[in-house]
């Protein structure tokens, strides 16, 4: 079979790539699929360069999220090494698919729009509250954003450029500030009636970091979701001392264990009637065969895609 694998840690376009080995064997309490769609997420291409929280024994196949199909019945599921035209992957955390979700959506669930159903409860909001998030044009920013507004909480989106502005407001977005500008954070402040923000999620982190600590309310936490900038966070520590300010992360691998399974079920629950329902922002970019990982692998990266890069066998 054919599968995506790398010998190397590197730049994913350039150490990935097509390579022929055995269909694997599932053990006792796995399965295998056959690959139907397998998206290509930042922690994937993160992993492929050695920067994420874990790095796998080499040589590796990459991808963790896929639906696949066994006896015609589709399965969503995360596993390791799921992009490969076969894939052994747990039964216990295979979830079926419902035929109104089809495979390009059904591809992307169990990831992104699951762990930012988590992110949003984890940060504890009330309606009326003003929070705030950068990198908001993503995935995970625009369904951040409509669990937000529809629990009536105040979210405001930063962006870099006018046209992931516009994209947003299409999507629904009440508040969206572009950041590449001079007065930004004045403009951002005072619409919180010049208070702050309760919260703000950080998915790009770095030097400006320092600019979403600057915006926080008295009490307020910055949640470091994503490290996009590759750079160590800047932050002040009299700015945090002054306003008992807290700094913390939030990893879907880290909360997964310590849920209950009545937990994760409802989350996953909640993840599949969003989808069914038509809100989820989960835009397809492109649909690449395994054979062409490396245009894949670039397009994925190009800046102001317009959606996921996906595998197809």
């Amino acid at each position: 079979m054919i599968a995506l694998q790398y010998a190397r840690f590197g730049e994913p376009a350039e150490v990935v790539a097509p390579t022929d080995i055995p269909v694997p064997a599932p053990r006792e309490g796995e399965v295998l699929l056959r690959l139907l769609r397998s998206p290509i997420h930042n922690h994937d291409l993160a992993t492929i360069r050695g920067i994420y929280g874990v790095k796998p024994k080499l040589p590796a196949v990459g991808g963790t999220e896929c639906v696949g199909q066994i006896n015609g019945k589709r399965y969503a599921c995360l596993t390791k090494g799921a992009w490969a035209e076969d894939i052994v992957a747990p039964s216990a955390g295979l979830v079926p698919v419902p035929d109104a979700i089809e495979d390009d959506r059904a591809c992307q669930l169990l990831a992104m729009p699951l762990s930012t159903v988590v992110l949003f409860d984890e940060l504890r909001t009330a309606p009326g509250m003003w929070i705030a998030q950068n990198a908001a044009n993503g995935a995970v920013g625009k369904t951040l954003m409509l669990l937000a507004q529809k629990a009536g909480v105040n979210i405001v989106n930063f962006v870099r450029r006018n046209g992931a502005a516009e994209e947003l407001r299409k999507y629904g977005a009440q508040h969206v500030v572009v950041t590449d500008r001079e007065g930004w954070q004045k403009e951002a402040r005072e619409l919180t009636g010049g208070n702050g923000f309760a919260r703000i999620v950080d998915s790009v982190a770095g030097p400006d970091s320092l600019q979403l600590q600057q915006l926080l309310a008295q009490f307020g936490e910055l949640i470091v979701f994503g490290g996009l900038s590759g750079a160590s966070m800047k932050l002040a520590p009299g700015l945090m001392i002054a306003q008992e300010s807290v700094v913390r992360g939030f990893w879907m691998n880290a909360w997964m264990p310590r849920a209950s399974a009545e937990q994760r079920a409802g989350v996953i629950r909640r993840v599949f009637e969003l989808a069914a329902a038509g809100e989820l922002p989960l835009p397809v970019a492109g649909v690449y065969p395994l054979r062409d990982a490396a245009k894949a692998l670039k397009a994925a990266e190009e800046p102001g895609r317009g959606g996921k890069i996906l595998f197809a066998p």
